[in-house]
């Protein structure tokens, strides 16, 4: 019995000691992501993510339980991106259902700036502005005619392929 309490605790004693030495820093994430921008004079918070569009475009995502912004790029590196058409879209929820859609539509001075790039933890940092006009509903009293997001900032992780 005292050989088998006296080998239980060597065993307890080196495994303890062994994670002890070890470096231990798998799981340390080098950012911490994030998606905030300024609307109609207050921050807004929205949980951070990123998608491949195509075979060489990605798409910036900032959500929240009821609205969401996806800004699609053409990625090449650090840069200002101007953006037009379809290339950003913000929408309003309720529940599940979506109540109103923004689109960028013509020229009008909204753009995402890419800031700094790590290339070894494959995440990029950036700003933007961006106007909206409302797509739908076609006539509202409830929902604004344009939305406009300014200050805004992000850091997040590029999709994996």
């Amino acid at each position: 019995m005292k050989k088998l309490t006296f080998t239980s605790l060597a065993l307890l004693s080196l495994l303890l000691t062994a994670c002890l030495k070890q470096k231990n820093d798998c799981c340390v994430v080098p950012y911490q992501p994030y998606f905030v921008a300024e609307r109609n004079g207050l921050q807004v918070y929205a949980e951070p993510g990123s998608a491949k569009v195509g075979t060489d475009s990605i798409a910036i995502i900032g959500k929240t339980q009821d609205a969401g912004i996806r800004m699609h790029i053409k990625y090449t590196g650090k840069g200002v991106y101007a953006l037009t058409g379809n290339q950003a879209k913000y929408y309003q929820k309720i529940g599940a259902d979506t109540v109103s859609r923004y689109s960028i539509g013509l020229a009008n001075g909204s753009s995402v700036e890419v800031t700094d790039i790590d290339t070894v933890n494959k995440a990029i940092a950036g700003k933007f502005t961006l106007k909206f006009k409302r797509s739908f509903p076609v006539s509202s009293s409830t929902y604004p005619d344009s939305v406009k997001y300014t200050r805004g900032q992000f850091v997040l992780y590029l999709p994996r392929n």
